[in-house]
């Protein structure tokens, strides 16, 4: 699939949930949410399901498929591995709740 082609701001929209799902596990873990580990967490997002949809076959496709709704289905992904991947991440020295 040629990514070229999507909107930058419609392909965000499609991964609001995915990045939600990070930043909620962020906060529930009390770890940092500091400007430059939430970009980190976005961008992570958006490259791998452009990669991934720049590696898709439009033509084998099924009927009805939308790179819009592969979006939203592989940024769950993503975002879960994610959380998985930063789950022993430590708390930030003065990010301790009280």
């Amino acid at each position: 699939m040629d990514v070229s082609s999507i909107d930058v701001i419609e392909l965000r929209k499609h991964l609001r949930l995915a990045n939600d799902v990070v930043m909620a596990h962020r906060i529930a873990k009390g770890l940092s949410l500091d400007r430059e580990r939430v970009t980190w967490a976005r961008e992570i997002i958006e490259e791998r399901v452009l990669l991934a949809l720049a590696e898709t076959d439009v033509a084998a496709m099924p009927e009805g498929w939308s790179w819009q709704q592969a979006a939203e289905t592989i940024s769950l992904q993503i975002a879960l591995a994610i959380v998985h991947e930063k789950k022993n991440e430590p708390r930030v020295a003065g990010d301790e709740p009280y």
